[in-house]
């Protein structure tokens, strides 16, 4: 095997995990998403509040952005870039939403904040994680541009920065 064949197989094996990463990353964000909604499910059971239907369409512009990002993927172009818009906009929406208010009052009973809406320590602990997964699929999409990156240098047969 020369040495621009073992450069090509890189960059093609750099590239595949690239797609995996952006992938993965996606997937958690939608899951901890669903798991975050599930809390609100929760937390408006206990409180006797209704959700109705035009807050949970509202809420449906929340998964926008990890669906742009796969598509992107399945697409073939722009999935990094989207997947660390959509961990930053998922932590720093969710932190504003949660923690101070929300700039569109859409939200139901939750355009009031956890503090003043008495959150219990299961919806802050999810909170918690869900602007953590945010900030995790953003570094994720960071790596996988890196790969990416690498991936074309390989292929184009130039040699890695130091």
């Amino acid at each position: 095997m020369t040495l621009t064949d073992r450069m090509e197989a890189a960059g093609a094996s750099m590239a595949g995990r690239a797609q995996k990463v952006i992938l993965r990353a996606n997937l958690a964000m939608i899951a901890m998403i669903v798991i975050h909604d599930t809390d609100h499910v929760r937390q408006a059971s206990n409180w006797c509040y209704t959700i109705g239907l035009q807050l949970w369409l509202v809420n449906i512009a929340v998964y926008v952005p990890s669906l742009i990002a796969l598509a992107l993927l399945w697409r073939g172009r722009g999935a990094g870039v989207a997947t660390m818009v959509n961990g930053l906009l998922v932590a720093a929406a969710f932190s504003e939403v949660h923690l101070w208010r929300p700039s569109i009052p859409v939200w139901g009973i939750w355009n009031d904040n956890f503090f003043i809406l008495g959150a219990d320590r299961i919806s802050w602990t999810i909170l918690a994680l869900t602007v953590l997964v945010g900030a995790l699929v953003t570094a994720a999409g960071a790596y996988a541009l890196g790969l990416q990156w690498a991936a074309r240098r390989s292929d184009a047969g130039l040699p890695h920065a130091s």
